[in-house]
């Protein structure tokens, strides 16, 4: 899946049914327990979509390595899914401030900056197969 265009139809899979239901959900329902799991799945659907054609465009021209990594550009469109549904969930709560999107969206970055480090290393014949022993 080196293809962008890839990306950007199943960004458009996800992201189009999900942005309906949403409307739909919006529109003709009344938030009980049961529509508003509904609401926080399709955002993070719908999210997910969004963000997915951005991050591999992103991965393809302006990181180092020139390609699309596929497990990269879902962890990331997943996790900003999740991210702005916990936004959401601390909006509805009347508890979101600066404070909580900055911790919130920071521990997020570290964590995401981390993850990529350990994608990254390379495995170096010769020094990782010895043993401590030799």
């Amino acid at each position: 899946m080196d293809k962008l265009r890839t990306y950007i139809f199943l960004g458009l899979f996800f992201s189009l049914p999900s942005g309906y239901g949403l409307y739909w959900l919006v529109m003709n329902t009344l938030p009980y327990l049961k529509e508003r799991w509904l609401f926080f799945f399709l955002m993070i659907i719908f999210i997910t979509g969004i963000m997915m054609p951005i991050y591999a465009a992103l991965n393809k021209y302006f990181f180092t390595i020139r390609k699309i990594i596929t497990k990269t550009v879902v962890r990331e469109s997943l996790v900003t899914g999740l991210l702005c549904d916990i936004l959401l969930w601390f909006q509805i709560g009347r508890v979101l401030n600066s404070t909580i999107i900055f911790l919130c969206v920071g521990g997020f970055i570290l964590i995401e900056i981390l993850l990529r480090t350990r994608d990254t290393v390379q495995y170096r014949s010769g020094f990782d197969d010895m043993k401590k022993d030799e």
